[in-house]
């Protein structure tokens, strides 16, 4: 299995299936794809989940995140645990935010995680989520400890 694959089997299995939490300023999600930020993504995954192609939604969302996050936050380039934790950071916080603890981590992909849950601490628009993303961190650290 190939880094990417590891990776996105990961998120996608933290992610879940649909989430349409009110609490969600992300709105609707299905595989972990946002409708605020992917209207037009999600939109299509739903019409395919409608038609009960659920498998070629899930392949169509392995393909969006290897398009739009793997190789826009440059992991493609990376060797695991780095390409790992930094397309997880992205799909859950942003590429921008997963390249800026990147570069704050000093090589080390578990103060990588660290640096992560003191970021998610300072969301205050989404504190009800802080316990939920620990936990994610918890799970991708064990993950790559190979637990």
């Amino acid at each position: 299995m190939n880094e990417f694959s590891k990776a996105v089997k990961f998120t996608l299995l933290v992610e879940g299936f649909i989430s349409d939490d009110p609490q969600d300023t992300g709105k609707l999600t299905i595989f972990g794809i946002s409708s605020k930020f992917w209207p037009d993504e999600v939109k299509q995954l739903k019409k395919l989940i409608d038609e009960g192609k659920v498998e070629e939604a899930k392949e169509r969302a392995i393909n969006f995140f290897y398009r739009e996050y793997w190789i826009k936050a440059d992991c493609h380039t990376m060797d695991l645990p780095f390409a790992m934790v930094v397309f997880d950071t992205a799909v859950n916080s942003g590429i921008s935010k997963a390249k800026e603890i990147l570069k704050e981590c000093k090589g080390d992909w578990k103060y990588y995680l660290l640096l992560r849950i003191v970021f998610n601490t300072h969301c205050k628009s989404e504190k009800a989520h802080l316990r939920g993303w620990t936990h994610r961190i918890a799970k991708l650290y064990e993950y790559l400890e190979g637990g």
